[in-house]
C-alpha cells in the first residue's frame, strides 16, 4: 500500500526529483546504452522531468538530435554537440557539471540496477501520460465531446509500447536455400510410413504421434505393432537370455516372460 502510495505521490509531482540525482543519472546512462528503451522514453517523457539541470540540458539535446536526424546519438558524437552548444553559452556552472557527469559516465559505464531505473523511470512516465490524457479527457467529456475521449485514452495506452518492424525475412536469408536431408527411421508400418503421412518414417529429432477418438483402435487394429528387440534380461541381479526358460511356481516360462509376481524355484 505504501508503495503505491508513493507511486502516486511522484506521478502527480510531474517530475524525477524524488527518486534522487543518482537514479536519475541513471536514467539518461539508460537512455545512451539502450536505444530501443530511449525510443519508448522518447514517446512519454520530457527533459522537464528531470530536477537536475544538466540532465535535463543533456536530455533535451538528445532528443533533438533524434527528431532531426531519426536516430540517437553516440557519446562519442553527444560530446561535440554539447560543446559546440556551450560555444554560445555562458553559464560555467552547467558547463562544468556536463562535463564531469559525461566523465564520470565515460570512465564507469557499468552502472549496477540499470534494469530496475529503467522500468520504474518508465512506468512513471506512463502514468504521467495517463494522467495528462485524464485531465483532457474531462475537460472533453464537460464539452460534450464524447468521441474524442475515447481516442485520447486508446492513444495515452499504447505510448511507450516496445517497437517492432515485425518477422525480419532477411535473417539468415542465405540459409533458407541451403538443401537439407530428412533422415528417418521406418516404423515398420506401411501405411504410416506412406509418402502422404510420415514420408517414410520418424525423422531425425522428431517425436510422432497418433491421435483418435477413444475406442477406434490404436493400439489394438491388426497392423498396428510394436518390435522390442532383447538382448538380455535381468532377473533377481542374474542375466539370462530372452529364451531361457526359467522354473517358476506357474512352470517354465521364457525369461522373458517373466513377471513381479512370478517366485523362482
Amino acid at each position: 500500500m505504501e508503495e503505491t502510495q508513493s507511486s502516486i505521490e511522484l506521478s502527480l509531482n510531474g517530475s524525477f526529483s524524488k527518486y534522487g540525482k543518482q537514479f536519475q543519472e541513471g536514467i539518461f546512462h539508460g537512455l545512451l546504452t539502450d536505444h530501443p528503451w530511449a525510443a519508448q522514453m522518447l514517446e512519454v517523457m520530457k527533459p522537464t522531468f528531470f530536477d537536475v539541470k544538466y540532465l535535463e540540458f543533456l536530455c533535451e539535446k538528445y532528443f533533438l538530435y533524434h527528431q532531426k536526424y531519426k536516430c540517437f546519438p553516440s557519446m562519442g558524437l553527444l560530446i561535440p554537440l554539447i560543446k559546440e552548444d556551450f560555444e554560445n553559452n555562458n553559464d560555467k556552472i552547467l558547463l562544468d557539471q556536463t562535463v564531469e557527469f559525461l566523465h564520470r559516465l565515460k570512465t564507469n559505464p557499468n552502472m549496477g540496477d540499470l534494469q530496475y531505473i529503467k522500468d520504474k523511470s518508465l512506468d512513471f512516465c506512463k502514468r504521467q501520460v495517463f494522467r495528462d490524457a485524464l485531465e483532457k479527457a474531462v475537460e472533453l467529456i464537460s464539452t460534450d465531446k464524447f468521441e474524442s475521449v475515447v481516442g485520447l485514452m486508446k492513444e495515452a495506452v499504447a505510448v511507450g509500447l516496445p517497437s517492432s518492424v515485425g518477422h525480419d525475412f532477411f535473417e539468415d536469408f542465405e540459409a533458407r536455400f541451403v538443401k537439407s536431408r530428412r533422415q528417418c527411421c521406418p516404423t515398420g508400418i506401411e501405411r504410416l510410413d506412406a509418402k502422404d503421412i510420415l514420408q517414410g518414417g520418424l525423422g531425425r529429432g522428431e517425436i510422432g504421434v497418433i491421435t483418435a477418438n477413444t475406442g477406434v483402435g490404436k493400439c489394438t487394429v491388426g497392423d498396428t505393432y510394436i518390435k522390442i528387440k532383447y538382448t538380455e534380461v535381468l532377473i533377481d541381479g542374474k542375466t539370462y537370455k530372452p529364451w531361457d526358460r526359467l522354473s517358476t511356481k506357474r512352470g517354465h516360462i521364457f525369461a522373458r516372460d517373466i513377471t513381479e509376481q512370478d517366485e523362482l524355484l
